[in-house]
C-alpha cells in the first residue's frame, strides 16, 4: 500500500486521501464554477479548461508522495520510530515535475501560464521569486524519481477520475530530470511578458486566477485531510426574527418591527445603510443576507473586540457555533481564555483562512489577501459567492479605503454580494459608495433620524479647567465618562482623581495595558458593572464597545470621532438628562494626534459652538456634512492604496510576500512595539516553557515605537532560555506603564 499520511490502515493510503480530495473537489465546483466564468473570461479561459485543469492538479497534487523516501518516511512513523533526515524531499516539487507534461499542452492555449502547476507546488509552503522553499531539495544531486510501477499507481487515478493522461508518457527514461529542466520550465511559464497573449490580460486578473486555483486546492486538501465537515449555515429571515424576539425578551426588551428593518430584509442586491447607534444595523444585516444563498457571510469589523463581540453574539443568539469563525491577530489568544480552550488547532486555522460558513474578523483580515501574505489564496477562495458586510465604513482614512474599495471589486468579480453600514456616511463617502455598487438611493433608519438623545455642549477650556464640572456630576450619581485624545493624558487624568479621592472607583482603559487586563476592563464596561463612577478612556471607546453613559466628556476630535463617542452617551436612551460635553483639544492634539486632519479639527471646533442643544440624528448628520463639505477622499492616500494592490500583482504576481516583509492596511496606524513588563517574566517563563504560546500575548503591552525607542529598549533583559522581549518598566493593572518622565507625544 502507497501512504498519504502516517496513518495505519486505509485512511493512511494515498488512494483514500486523493479520492477524497477530488469528491471535494467535485462538490466545490458544483458549487464555485458559475462564479468564477467572469474571471475566467478576462483570462482567456473558459469554464471547461478551467475544470480540466484543475481535475488534474487535485489527482496529481499528492503525486510526489509516490517516491520511495516519501514512503518509508510514512512507514517509519506509523512504527513509532525516529526518521531519518536524508529522506526528507519536498513531496510538491516532484508533483510539479511530473504534471509538466500536462504544462507542455496547455502552453498550446490562448492564455495559459501554467497556473494549476503553481497551485500544487505551493500547496503546502510559500513560494517566492528564488524558490527558497526547495533549496534544500536543488541541493540534492540524486532525486528520488518515481518507478515506473510508482508512476503507474499514481495514473490510474487519473485513469479512474478524469481519462486523460499527458501525450508524452509519465516515465523517468522519456522525461529526463535536471534541475536546469525544472528551471527552465518554472521560468518559461511565467514569462507572459514575451507572449503576445498576454498583452490584453492584466496581470491583476491572472494572480487572481492563481489564487483562486491556489486556494480552491488547499481547500479541498484541508478538508478531506480533517475529515472534518464543514457545515453550511442555515437561517432564514423567519428563523432570524424569532431567535431576535427571544434575545430581546432576555434583556427584558419587546421586539418592535422596524421600517428599517424591513427595507434591508427586502433589498435583493449590494445595500448602503444608514442608521444610528443602538439601532439594530447587525440583526439589519443578517436580515439582509439570510435572503441569498451564499457560500458564507462575511463580517468586517474595524477592530479586535468589535470583532469578538460580534462573534460572540452570532454563536450565541444566531447560528450553531459549529458553523461560526473569528479571525483577527488575537484568535488564538482569545480562544485559549475560553472555558473550552482546548479547539483543535485545524478550527483555529480554519478560521484564520475565512473558512467556516459564518465569519467574523476584522477588514484586515481580508484587506491582507491581496498583499500574498498568509493563507491568501484560502481568503481568496473564500470571498466566491459571499455576502460581506462591512460595519463602520467611516471609520477607516483614505488608504485604507481604497484598499476596501478594491477588495469590493474583487467580490463582486468572484459573484458576491455587499453591505456597507455606518451611523455617519458623509456624503463624499456615500456617492463613492453609490458609484461603485451602482446603488441609487441608501437605506435610511428614517424612523430614528428625528431621536435625540443628548445634549451637545462646547465649552471653550482645557482639561484641568472642567474637572470641578465632572466632579459635580460624579457628586449627583451620574454615570460618567471622560474622553481624551492621548494614553498619556489619560494616565495623568487617572492619577488626579485617586489622588484626589482614593474611595472614587475610575477605570483606565486605553491601549497600552496587558490583553488581560484590557479583556478585564472591556468586560466590566459591557457587564454595567457598577464596581466604577468614573471612566477615563481614548479613543478605544469609539467604536468598541456597546457602553453607555449618562455624562461625558471628551476633548476635541474631528466630527465623525465625536459623534461615535457621543454613541455612547444615552445609547440605549435610558437616561432623560443627558450630556455631551466637548472641550478644547490640547496641544498634544493639534500637534501630534490630528497633525494630518488640523482644518477638520478647527472645523469641528466652530461648527459645535453653534449647535449647543439636544440634537437629532439628522442634525448630527447635518454638522457632518458642514465639516467635511469640500473635503477629497482621492488625495494621495487613496491612490497609494489603489495602486498598492496592482504593484503587488505587477511585482510579485504569485509569488508570496517575503516572511520579514510587512505591508499595513491602515495608512496612519502607529507603529507599535510589544513588550511584556518583568512583573510577569515567571508567568511567561512557564507559558514558555509548557509550549502554552497563545497565551503569551496576555502579557504583552502594544507601546509606540516612538516610546520604545526612548524610555524602554534600555531596559530589555535578555533571555536566552526564553527569548521574549521582557522589558524592566513599572506597570500596573489600573494606569498601564509608568516612564520615568512625562512623555510630549503618544
Amino acid at each position: 500500500m502507497y501512504y498519504a499520511k502516517p496513518i495505519n490502515g486505509e485512511k493512511g493510503s494515498y488512494y483514500y486521501h486523493v479520492s477524497k480530495v477530488y469528491e471535494t473537489f467535485e462538490n466545490e465546483l458544483k458549487e464555485t464554477l458559475k462564479y468564477l466564468t467572469p474571471l475566467l473570461n478576462r483570462c482567456g479561459e473558459t469554464p471547461e479548461q478551467y475544470e480540466q485543469k484543475m481535475k488534474i492538479a487535485i489527482l496529481m497534487h499528492d503525486f510526489g508522495k509516490l517516491n520511495c523516501n516519501f514512503q518509508e518516511v510514512m512507514r517509519t512513523i506509523i512504527r513509532g520510530e525516529k526518521v531519518n533526515k536524508k529522506y526528507h524531499f519536498r513531496h510538491e516539487l516532484l508533483s510539479f515535475y511530473y504534471m509538466l507534461p500536462f504544462a507542455g499542452e496547455w502552453k498550446k492555449q490562448k492564455a495559459d501560464f501554467g497556473y494549476p502547476l503553481f497551485a500544487v507546488i505551493s500547496h503546502h509552503k510559500q513560494i517566492d521569486q528564488r524558490f527558497d522553499s526547495f533549496e534544500r531539495e536543488f541541493n540534492k544531486k540524486n532525486w528520488p524519481l518515481l518507478s515506473n510501477e510508482e508512476i503507474e499507481y499514481g495514473c490510474k487515478l487519473l485513469d479512474e477520475y478524469h481519462g486523460i493522461r499527458p501525450q508524452i508518457p509519465l516515465n523517468t527514461e522519456s522525461f529526463p530530470l535536471t534541475i536546469k529542466l525544472i528551471l527552465e520550465n518554472i521560468f518559461s511559464l511565467l514569462s507572459m511578458e514575451e507572449r503576445g497573449a498576454f498583452k490584453t490580460i492584466s496581470r491583476y486578473d491572472l494572480r487572481l486566477l492563481y489564487a483562486i486555483a491556489k486556494g480552491q486546492l488547499q481547500y479541498c486538501d484541508w478538508m478531506a485531510s480533517s475529515e472534518e465537515e464543514i457545515r453550511k449555515y442555515t437561517l432564514t429571515q423567519d428563523e432570524l426574527i424569532q431567535r431576535l424576539k427571544k434575545k430581546l425578551e432576555e434583556e427584558g426588551r419587546t421586539y418592535v418591527e422596524r421600517p428599517f428593518h424591513k427595507k434591508c430584509a427586502q433589498a435583493q442586491g449590494d445595500v448602503i445603510a444608514i442608521a444610528p447607534t443602538g439601532s439594530g444595523k447587525t440583526e439589519a444585516s443578517l436580515l439582509w443576507a439570510a435572503q441569498f444563498d451564499s457560500k458564507k457571510i462575511i463580517f468586517c469589523m474595524p477592530t479586535k473586540v468589535t470583532s469578538n463581540s460580534i462573534y460572540e453574539r452570532m454563536k450565541k443568539y444566531y447560528f450553531n457555533p459549529k458553523v461560526c469563525g473569528l479571525s483577527h491577530s488575537g484568535a488564538n489568544t482569545y480562544f485559549a481564555l475560553q472555558e473550552n480552550d482546548a479547539l483543535p488547532s485545524f478550527t483555529l486555522l480554519h478560521g484564520k483562512a475565512l473558512i467556516p460558513s459564518v465569519m467574523v474578523s476584522t477588514v484586515d483580515q481580508i484587506l491582507t489577501s491581496g498583499f500574498n501574505s498568509t493563507l491568501w489564496g484560502l481568503k481568496e477562495y473564500a470571498l466566491i459567492n459571499s455576502t460581506v458586510i462591512f460595519d463602520e465604513i467611516q471609520s477607516y482614512d483614505t488608504f485604507t479605503l481604497a484598499l476596501i474599495t478594491q477588495t469590493i471589486k474583487k467580490i463582486k468579480t468572484l459573484g458576491g454580494r455587499v453591505m456597507l453600514m455606518s451611523a455617519t456616511f458623509p456624503k463624499f463617502l456615500l456617492k463613492h459608495f453609490q458609484d461603485l455598487l451602482d446603488i441609487e438611493k441608501p437605506i435610511i433608519a428614517e424612523e430614528l433620524m428625528d431621536r435625540k438623545s443628548n445634549t451637545w455642549r462646547y465649552i471653550e477650556k482645557n482639561l484641568e479647567d472642567i474637572r470641578d464640572e465632572i466632579e459635580e456630576y460624579l457628586q449627583q450619581g451620574k454615570k460618567v465618562a471622560l474622553v481624551v485624545n492621548d494614553i498619556e493624558t489619560a494616565k495623568r487624568e487617572y492619577d488626579y482623581w485617586h489622588e484626589k479621592n482614593e474611595s472614587l472607583r475610575v477605570l483606565c482603559l486605553h491601549s497600552e495595558f496587558t490583553m488581560e487586563d484590557r479583556m478585564k476592563k472591556e468586560a466590566l464596561l459591557l457587564e454595567g458593572s457598577k464596581d466604577y463612577q468614573l471612566v477615563i478612556a481614548t479613543q478605544v471607546l469609539e467604536v468598541s464597545l456597546d457602553v453607555s453613559f449618562e455624562i461625558m466628556f471628551s476633548e476635541c476630535a474631528p466630527i465623525d470621532s465625536l459623534v461615535q463617542r457621543a454613541g455612547r452617551c444615552n445609547r440605549h436612551l435610558e437616561f432623560e438628562n443627558s450630556e455631551f460635553i466637548v472641550f478644547d483639544p490640547s496641544e498634544i492634539s493639534i500637534k501630534y494626534v490630528y497633525k494630518d486632519s488640523r482644518a477638520i479639527l478647527e472645523k469641528t471646533q466652530t461648527i459645535l459652538k453653534l449647535k449647543q442643544k439636544k440634537l437629532a440624528e439628522r442634525e448630527i448628520i447635518d454638522m457632518i456634512e458642514e465639516v467635511y463639505d469640500g473635503f477629497d477622499i482621492y488625495d494621495e492616500n487613496y491612490e497609494e492604496g489603489l495602486q498598492l494592490y496592482q504593484n503587488i500583482a505587477d511585482e510579485l504576481f504569485i509569488f508570496d510576500l517575503p516572511i520579514d516583509e510587512k505591508l499595513a492596511t491602515r495608512r496612519f496606524d502607529i507603529i507599535k512595539v510589544a513588550i511584556i513588563p518583568t512583573i510577569f517574566k515567571e508567568k511567561v517563563e512557564e507559558l514558555y516553557a509548557e509550549k502554552e504560546y497563545a497565551k503569551i500575548p496576555l502579557y504583552e503591552v502594544p507601546v509606540t515605537y516612538s516610546k520604545y525607542r526612548r524610555w524602554i529598549a534600555a531596559t530589555r533583559v535578555e533571555d536566552e532560555q526564553c527569548p521574549l522581549p521582557f522589558c524592566e518598566v513599572e506597570y500596573s493593572a489600573e494606569r498601564g506603564i509608568k516612564y520615568d518622565d512625562s512623555p510630549s507625544i503618544i
